[in-house]
């Protein structure tokens, strides 16, 4: 079985192809124009799924024909999603030949890179991957993942990112500094975006932090 390191990918800058118009096929272009992919994809025809995304996302370029060698020129990231073992193969092998990152559907052994099952809570990505050995099995991990997680982690993430100039003001860079965000992670702070809201939670972060640069002084 194969090995694979976690990554998160910017594909803004890029052209990722997805071959196949079914329903898995949509689900990975969604997968990718969720995260400011440009996706082209090709297939004689398209489930009604893709006419969805299509009007969703206007970076969504849909050729309504068989793949042909070639449709790679230029392409970072490919995914092979047909039911013909044929096509999914010749797409490999110039995917391959060109250096794309490439994942064929239910072919490990023919992708050097996968999809993870993802749950995402606003900037909190959580990532869940077998290898490849049981997509059902990340599936049913990555809901667990996402009764335990709720959208309230989002919102922490989002004060988070709004304290970090106050945290790099008032603490110094290493050790003081990251114990200070810690103690604002493992405080009080979603239960109080869980029931008084944002703006509360906000001024209440502040605070936190406050006390905790007079304690350092």
């Amino acid at each position: 079985m194969k090995t694979y390191t976690i990554c998160l990918v910017g594909l803004e800058q890029y052209r990722s192809v997805v071959v196949g118009g079914g329903k898995i096929a949509a689900r990975k272009a969604e997968t990718l124009l969720e995260a400011g992919a440009r996706v082209t994809a090709i297939s004689p025809e398209f489930c009604a799924v893709f006419q969805d995304l299509v009007r969703l996302y206007p970076s969504l370029e849909m050729i309504s024909r068989q793949y042909q060698e070639g449709d790679l020129a230029d392409a970072f990231l490919v995914i092979a999603a047909t039911n013909d073992a044929v096509i999914n193969h010749s797409v490999w092998e110039e995917a391959v030949r060109r250096g794309c990152l490439i994942n064929v559907v239910d072919d490990p052994q023919h992708s050097n890179f996968i999809l993870p099952a993802l749950a995402r809570r606003g900037e909190i990505t959580l990532a869940v991957s077998t290898g490849g050995a049981s997509p059902a099995l990340a599936r049913r991990l990555r809901e667990k993942l996402e009764s335990s997680v709720g959208a309230e982690y989002g919102d922490l993430a989002a004060i988070m990112a709004e304290l970090r100039p106050e945290l790099k003001a008032r603490f110094a860079p290493g050790a003081a500094r990251l114990q200070a965000a810690l103690r604002l992670v493992d405080s009080d702070l979603l239960e109080v975006i869980r029931s008084q809201g944002m703006e509360v939670a906000r001024k209440y972060a502040l605070e936190l932090l406050a006390a905790q640069a007079e304690v350092n002084d």
